[in-house]
């Protein structure tokens, strides 16, 4: 390196630090501030009659929240800091008629501003270290804890950082690089939970709620989120490597960029001229769908919706020319939307007439293994809950009749395609197949049409059976039966004889066994009590005394309890 190179990059580092070197002190006091300061407050407080030692379990634990922001928001003003002199004309101009190459000056303002995260995180582990060990209180956690915050802390600031000088490579003003660097690191969640929000207006039967609480997600979750969740969750090893070599990804491709990088970009909201017309028809598209996943929820009629979907792309629309052009005068662009929107149309009706089949797809009779049928996915993805519930709202039902009824409703379904409605019953229909694959659709249906479909199938036994605990073969025994006034929750009738238990568990079965699907579906029940059954393993479960308990009413009669419960 020559001796002017070398100057001019010792000038470049001592002009940073006396810039933006406060991001490091300010880093390292946000730092200081939510875990060590915790810690002494602690000290100050300790009694050690009492014991009162705070339950940290982690270093996550002290401040999840504000660690979460420090972890979010610092790399961001970090990384804005670092390559700020793009973004103003007269200091882009003078930096570089430097004798620096771009490469070596891009490289050296990520170091320095990667050493302005780094460091303030060693000294404030050290610092937290020598909290715990020289104030000698029996703290839950130990110098490995702090030691693994480290390590992720790290990490995770690290990508955003590289995330961060990324977009600011790629944009020229510095209100833009903040607001888009926050955008991208949301944008995989957002525009997924976007896309698949919008699926089922146009997919009838498709189940978003499937996708968006599945395993899909967890790729797309967002670092801020995930930092947050790693009290619970800690990084593995394949993770982490994973996001340090997305970090190396992006700024290589922040190097690479740079080198390509118009001088005179500076003070334009895109860098480049190719980005533009992607950053207005990325923002019309995001709106576009935010419009209609709105009106779809809010309205749920196909007049409000396609409204939803053209003010929303338009406003989407105008507000990204304006940012790029800089003037509001931007009304001339017209034809650019009238194209959007054409584009759009085809999509959205391509999806629509579902060339592929999906929404009249429904399995064959002699393909199907057992049916699902319920009001959520969340038994479907985990079915074990299942057992744990005194009331089991999704099914898994394996009769031949029961097959058969759920298929047939399915058929019907697909056949009429209700209208959405907000008062419309939801329901959600899966299938296993012999061969092991699965299929699942979710619908919302209004109820009096389609109730000899659900008399059919949720007045069996079977799904009785499994949607009241205490229909099925095998509970623990019940050792007391406690029922409650509705009003005030007073236990008004207690009872504790095996003999008159057994018999009062057999009116209820009764009970159960008779009641109206009507009342299932719609929780018509009149309540006038609750009755609380203790099992001998410690867990109990709650049944209402409603008007249709008829059996268990005549037996409180015989033994005059009634009146007991029908006092206020």
């Amino acid at each position: 390196m020559s001796a002017k190179r070398l100057s001019a990059n010792r000038a470049m580092w001592g002009q940073n630090l006396r810039q933006i070197g406060w991001i490091a002190i300010i880093h390292w006091l946000l730092w200081l501030a939510a875990i060590v300061l915790p810690m002494a407050l602690a000290y100050s407080q300790y009694d050690p009659k009492v014991g009162n030692i705070p339950q940290w379990y982690s270093v996550y634990d002290i401040a999840n929240g504000m660690e979460a922001l420090c972890a979010w928001l610092v790399p961001i003003l970090a990384a804005a800091g670092v390559v700020r002199y793009m973004h103003e004309k007269r200091l882009a101009d003078f930096i570089h008629s430097l004798p620096i190459r771009r490469t070596e000056l891009l490289a050296g303002q990520m170091l320095i501003g990667w050493l302005f995260l780094a460091v303030p995180l060693v000294l404030t582990a050290l610092v937290a270290i020598g909290c715990l060990y020289g104030l000698d209180l029996p703290w839950p956690i130990g110098a490995g804890d702090v030691g693994r915050w480290l390590g992720e802390t790290l990490v995770v600031e690290t990508v955003i950082f590289a995330l961060g000088v990324m977009v600011g490579v790629l944009v020229g003003q510095s209100i833009v690089h903040i607001v888009l660097t926050n955008i991208a690191l949301f944008f995989p969640t957002g525009i997924m939970v976007l896309l698949f929000s919008n699926l089922p207006l146009w997919l009838y039967g498709f189940p978003d709620g499937y996708y968006l609480s599945g395993n899909l997600m967890d790729w797309a979750l967002p670092l801020p989120i995930r930092y947050a969740m790693l009290t619970d969750q800690a990084m593995s090893a394949g993770e982490a490597g994973l996001l340090l070599l997305l970090s190396l990804l992006f700024f290589g491709v922040s190097i690479w960029l740079y080198e390509r990088r118009p001088t005179e970009a500076a003070g334009q909201a895109l860098a480049f001229s190719v980005l533009r017309p992607l950053f207005v028809y990325g923002v019309a598209l995001c709106m576009c769908l935010t419009g209609g996943f709105y009106f779809g929820q809010v309205q749920r009629q196909w007049g409000w919706i396609i409204f939803g979907y053209v003010a929303f792309s338009l406003i989407g629309y105008a507000v990204a020319q304006m940012v790029v052009m800089k003037t509001w005068r931007v009304f001339h662009k017209w034809k650019g939307y009238i194209a959007f929107a054409a584009v759009m149309s085809v999509l959205f009706l391509t999806v629509r007439l579902d060339p592929v089949g999906y929404v009249r797809h429904v399995p064959n009779l002699s393909d199907i293994e057992k049916v699902y049928f319920g009001q959520s996915v969340m038994n479907w993805q985990n079915p074990n809950l299942m057992e744990r519930e005194f009331e089991a709202f999704d099914q898994f039902l394996r009769t031949k009749d029961n097959i058969k009824a759920v298929r047939a409703l399915h058929a019907q379904l697909v056949h009429d395609q209700p209208l959405l409605s907000r008062f419309g019953n939801v329901i959600v229909i899966g299938y296993v197949l012999k061969d092991g694959t699965r299929l699942l659709r979710r619908y919302e249906v209004p109820i009096e049409p389609y109730m000899p479909y659900f008399q059919r199938i949720m007045g069996s036994n079977e799904y009785k059976q499994q949607y009241y605990l205490l229909l099925r073969p095998s509970y623990s025994p019940i050792r007391q039966v406690t029922i409650r006034n509705v009003e005030t929750g007073r236990p008004v009738v207690v009872l504790a004889d095996p003999k008159e238990i057994e018999s009062f568990v057999q009116a209820l079965k009764q009970d159960l066994w008779n009641e109206p699907v009507e009342d299932i579906i719609r929780g018509g029940r009149t309540w006038q009590g609750d009755i609380e059954l203790l099992q001998s393993d410690g867990d109990s479960f709650t049944v209402p005394l409603s008007s249709h308990s008829t059996h268990v009413r005549e037996w409180l009669q015989q033994r005059h309890h009634w009146e007991q419960i029908q006092k206020r």
